[in-house]
């Protein structure tokens, strides 16, 4: 009786019962709290918006690179050296052999690779600063994978996965570590433009200095290197781009459900993966637990040229290309023979340019202390 007498219009209870706010048409009355804040937690999770809105104000300060290499960027300590052992040729020319050394477990330097096959850059950016490059070739090879690796490695900790993936998949691979990685100058102190700047500029050396044509070059960026392989997917004419465990953008990894993309977001990846004119292969492991699967989704459904996405059952964030590595590779050639990438049947190599030779001067000393 005191339910039906609260409920009347007279009545100072029913008053109050009228005055509450209406429920949100997607939620049940009969759901408690406990289930309403797990779902929400569900739609949103990792959301912070105190956070974003810090890093707004500090973006307005100045303060945005100081905070990307808090929070975005973690260079590990360098992991390789190199040096350029020089050797007579018969009585008038002299040979150039790049060695790369990449530390053991024990700290140490060993394990050297070189050959005529595999060489060491250092080359300018528009920055003012220098990058180191590795270009691994493949007699024969139609393609060239540009790779732009993720977070908290070197070209010394991938030197060995990309002789494999170039040995396997009959491709040259040239590779890059970003400003503040690796060999590459201002150590420690990587930036977002700098991250640009990079990509840029090994990609002008890769196709005006090594020689290889626009419509042979696969962009393979993964993670953090997502953000300046589609930066450069945009501009140029390139044959695919390969998207392995990419992010939206920077701001979407601590909040997935982000809608609209703010100004002072990096590598806003879900506003440009539709300018991208060629295919895109995605690749995301399905228990990534660093960058949620809905990113790689989300860049599957908005890219234009689509191809099949290979959504990784049990792929974590950094172990796809080990943990399943026979599939992988079956993956790429697969992704490979689809864009017409595959070997040539006939061997050619480009003409060295006149410049190449002065760029290799600059490989040594590479070896920095630390």
């Amino acid at each position: 009786m005191s339910r039906i007498s609260a409920s009347t219009p007279n009545s100072s209870a029913g008053e109050k019962e009228l005055k509450q706010p209406v429920r949100n048409q997607y939620e049940r009355l009969n759901t408690s709290e406990d289930q309403l804040a797990a779902r929400r937690q569900e739609e949103d999770p990792g959301c912070c918006t105190c956070l974003i809105c810090c890093f707004g104000c500090l973006s307005l300060c100045g303060c945005r690179d100081w905070v990307c290499r808090k929070l975005v960027f973690f260079p590990p300590h360098c992991q390789y050296m190199v040096q350029v052992e020089v050797t007579e040729k018969g009585l008038s020319s002299i040979m150039k052999n790049h060695v790369m050394y990449v530390r053991d477990e024990t700290g140490r330097f060993s394990d050297p690779h070189g050959g005529a096959h595999f060489k060491v850059y250092m080359i300018p950016t528009k920055m003012k600063q220098k990058i180191c490059t590795i270009f691994i070739r493949n007699p024969g090879a139609k393609s060239t994978f540009l790779i732009s690796h993720g977070n908290a490695t070197d070209l010394g900790l991938l030197r060995n996965h990309l002789l494999e993936l170039s040995m396997v998949l009959d491709v040259n691979v040239y590779a890059y570590d970003y400003t503040g990685y690796g060999l590459s100058t201002n150590s420690g102190r990587p930036t977002v433009r700098d991250c640009l700047a990079d990509i840029e500029a090994a990609y002008q050396h890769l196709t005006h200095v090594i020689g290889i044509e626009e419509k042979d070059v696969i962009l393979y960026g993964q993670s953090l290197g997502t953000g300046p392989t589609l930066h450069l997917a945009r501009k140029h004419p390139v044959r695919a781009v390969v998207l392995h465990s990419g992010i939206m953008s920077g701001l979407r990894v601590i909040r997935p459900f982000l809608k609209d993309s703010y100004w002072f977001d990096i590598f806003p990846n879900i506003d440009i993966v539709r300018e991208c004119k060629c295919p895109i292969f995605v690749i995301h492991g399905m228990q990534d637990e660093e960058i949620d699967i809905r990113h790689g989704r989300q860049l599957y459904a908005k890219s234009g040229q689509k191809l099949a996405p290979w959504w990784v059952d049990g792929g974590g964030h950094n172990d796809i290309e080990f943990e399943t590595r026979g599939l992988y590779f079956q993956k790429l050639k697969s992704f490979l023979k689809e864009v017409g990438g595959e070997k040539k049947e006939s061997s050619h190599t480009p003409p060295k340019r006149e410049n190449e030779e002065v760029i290799e001067h600059q490989v040594l000393p590479l070896d920095r202390k630390s």
